[in-house]
């Protein structure tokens, strides 16, 4: 399956959110920060401070079920910078808190970039890309620390508000064990003095055994729900995309299951939710799902995850 297949999604961002995009490629952010969380990068210019909501959202789901998600929201409004972080991790029956942070610093530079905190060391690359997340239990605790790293993109493109989203290889390292996946970032920005363009969206982000990937975002008011596949190493990004919710009135068995398919190809599936996981609009459901891609038949994990618009 490749680029020929279907409605492949331009990479330019929807007519709903010009505004916003117009604003940050005048005035705002690249589509990714240029420094070192805890350095500066020689010859780097300093970018004024704007006052603007930047939310950054990292979504990994590995075959296994091992499953997480770091949700950053970062708010700039004079001096001040409002830090409010929220990273979970799914090793076993049930999401895990790892960071759980607010608090309120002064904007030094780039008020997107990400900050570390008492228990999460940031580590970015050149490009100012995410290359890992340290996560580690405060002084004495004795947890072994959960490190998140990036591997390879296949594909890169710029989301609704003109910032940057990929999707690409990762691991998660526990103790001994490194459980690979697939690793979904999003980045998105919003001048505070726009009005806010939409509505909070739900993603659902799978990987399976065979190295495979699959990120589907349900359509917000006024917008169809969009895809992004990588399958058997081709990436391909959809812009037709049919989503149908489970049944409101009734509960369990076949209701309970999404249902999509891709126009114009032969890739079609459901998404069930766990039986350990609540079925309802839990901001955060694990879920497996089987998609069709031809006569083949693939079985994904992962879960699916409501992330708001700035």
């Amino acid at each position: 399956m490749g680029r020929a297949g279907g409605d492949v999604i331009g990479r330019c961002p929807s007519a709903v959110a010009g505004a916003a995009l117009i604003f940050f490629a005048c005035a705002g952010p690249p589509p990714d920060g240029t420094a070192e969380a805890r350095g500066e990068i020689a010859g780097e210019s300093l970018t004024p401070a704007v006052d603007a909501r930047y939310l950054t959202h990292l979504l990994f789901a590995s075959d296994d079920g091992t499953a997480f998600i770091g949700s950053f929201d970062q708010t700039a409004e004079g001096d001040d910078l409002r830090l409010d972080y929220d990273v979970r991790l799914a090793d076993g029956d049930a999401w895990q808190s790892l960071v759980l942070t607010r608090d309120t610093v002064s904007v030094a530079r780039a008020a997107w970039r990400l900050l570390p905190t008492p228990t999460m060391a940031v580590r970015v690359g050149d490009a100012g890309q995410v290359v890992s997340l340290l996560f580690s239990e405060p002084e004495g605790e004795g947890t072994d620390p959960v490190r998140l790293v990036a591997g390879e993109e296949v594909s890169v493109w710029t989301g609704p508000t003109g910032q940057r989203e990929s999707l690409g290889m990762a691991a998660l390292r526990m103790g001994d064990r490194a459980v690979p996946g697939i690793l979904f970032f999003r980045r998105a920005a919003r001048a505070l003095s726009i009005p806010v363009a939409s509505t909070d969206g739900r993603t659902f982000v799978f990987a399976d055994s065979l190295g495979n990937g699959l990120v589907v975002h349900a359509g917000t008011i006024g917008q169809p729900a969009v895809a992004n596949t990588w399958l058997h190493g081709v990436e391909a990004a959809w812009g037709e995309v049919t989503l149908e919710a489970p049944d409101p009135g009734r509960a369990g068995g076949s209701a309970a299951a999404w249902r999509f398919e891709i126009s114009g190809t032969t890739v079609r599936g459901s998404f069930r939710p766990l039986m350990s996981e609540d079925p309802g609009d839990g901001p955060l459901i694990r879920m497996e799902a089987t998609v069709y891609v031809g006569t083949e038949v693939l079985h994904f994990n992962g879960f699916t995850a409501t992330l708001p618009s700035p």
